[in-house]
């Protein structure tokens, strides 16, 4: 097949500051690519590059037979290069389907083959682009992308922060973009298991440099391989401490009192979001009529049940995680302020839940908007923990340190267990009303 893009002995960064460096690898017409590598090490600034963001000092680019070197962004996607930022930036004062249009150009795709891919945008097709959620957020910049009738379509990071149904949606409709042999694709994602089984070809990114460039399914079956430039937990320097700490492990796949804590409480949110959205979701539809008994437990399991994990959680493994590495610090700093920040946030819950009793129908609308912006939120913050946090943590403390923290979990005690235990009860009741999530808190 073809080559559509071919990347030649490429240096660029930003400014003054270098960040690739002597990049060569090529593409093939309907080919796919993943693009790997840990946080900071140039995956998002090589798909920039290639949409001529950055400052390019050495080199030559490429595609569909055009030097596109010295062309200008809105040329490139003329051309037939599409781009998915990792910000999923799309018209927040537009529509769904104004959001799709203003930037349609003839081809394959067009609003009905988008709508078909993604049917819950034919759903939120009047909807604003501020009133969706992270999920809908990321299907509609997909389409919008695909609106532009690309010849290649470079995706960062699809999947971040959603939730696992989400994760598993997308990762079909990608799939079957990479499969179909009509357009090529680039794929950034910080789980290679997660797209070297639906890519032809890897690439890997070490501090700009490639150090893997050839078959996915080869890579995926070298696990030593991966896990050395992919493992969480990996450190960029040469940090004393770390490297002496990080010498005996907890063994991979033991069980660990402390992660099975914390990922109880995920799977328990998780069900509260999975249930809201069903709620919330039936409401508009018309399907469920009002049920606030049911709505005001909910919202009180959210802002009552974490905080017997969340103190031993930060106090405990954030913080000795913040001496073992550096590589997670912007997730901990993220997650710390959240977790100050959530009794605001759940009071802005039951205030809208108070509007929306008081107000019956006319305050539907409010409450419906305030639910599906926490639900958006609390996806992201529960897949960074999962995604980042208790990966590193499993990786880089010792036996000891996961016995003191499991003592410290064990004293907290458990919220969702006892026959007289009201929150255990209502979570059985939630059980009933939404699909379990996948993915989110699985054992190892």
């Amino acid at each position: 097949m073809a080559e559509l893009l071919q990347v030649e002995g490429v240096w660029a960064g930003y400014g003054d500051a270098i960040v690739l460096e002597d990049q060569s690898f090529s593409v093939a017409a309907g080919g796919s690519l993943a693009l790997l590598g840990r946080n900071g090490m140039g995956k998002t600034t090589l798909l920039t590059t290639l949409m001529g963001a950055t400052r390019l000092r050495r080199g030559r680019i490429m595609f569909d037979g055009v030097d596109i070197t010295k062309m200008p962004s809105h040329r490139r996607a003329h051309l037939g290069l599409g781009w998915v930022p990792q910000q999923r930036d799309v018209f927040e004062s537009l529509t769904v389907e104004e959001n799709l249009t203003v930037v349609a150009r003839p081809g394959h795709w067009n609003v009905e083959r988008v709508y078909g891919m993604f049917p819950r945008l034919r759903e939120r097709r009047a909807n604003m682009g501020n009133q969706l959620s992270g999920g809908e957020r990321q299907m509609l910049a997909i389409g919008r992308a695909l609106m532009l009738n690309p010849k290649m379509l470079l995706l960062d990071e699809p999947l971040e922060g959603l939730a696992p149904l989400i994760v598993q949606e997308l990762l079909h409709i990608i799939h079957g973009m990479v499969t179909g042999g009509s357009m090529a694709v680039i794929l950034v994602e910080q789980h290679a298991r997660q797209i070297l089984p639906i890519t032809q070809n890897a690439l890997v990114l070490e501090r700009g440099r490639v150090v893997y460039a050839g078959d996915s399914a080869a890579l995926l079956a070298d696990r030593a391989r991966l896990d050395g430039w992919l493992g969480a937990g990996s450190t960029t320097g040469s940090n004393a401490a770390t490297a002496t700490t990080a010498a005996a492990p907890t063994p991979a796949r033991e069980r660990i009192v402390a992660i099975d804590a914390i990922q109880n409480e995920h799977r328990a949110i998780a069900a509260i979001l999975d249930a809201l959205t069903h709620v919330v979701d039936g409401l508009e539809a018309g399907r469920l009529a009002p049920d606030f008994t049911l709505l005001a437990s909910l919202i009180e399991y959210i802002a009552e049940v974490p905080d017997k994990v969340h103190h031993p959680k930060e106090n405990q493994i954030f913080a000795l995680l913040r001496t073992k590495t550096h590589d997670v610090d912007r997730y901990l700093d993220r997650l710390e302020a959240e977790h100050r920040e959530a009794e605001a946030l759940t009071s802005r819950l039951d205030r809208a839940l108070v509007r929306y009793v008081q107000g019956g129908a006319a305050g539907f609308a409010g409450f419906r908007d305030a639910v599906r912006s926490y639900i958006a939120d609390e996806w992201v913050h529960l897949n960074t923990e999962e995604r980042h946090i208790l990966p590193a943590a499993r990786k880089l403390f010792s036996a000891d340190e996961w016995h003191a923290i499991n003592e410290d979990f064990a004293r907290n005690g458990d919220p969702w267990s006892g026959g007289d235990n009201r929150y255990a009860q209502l979570f059985k009741r939630i059980t009933q009303l939404a699909p379990p999530p996948i993915g989110v808190g699985d054992a190892r």
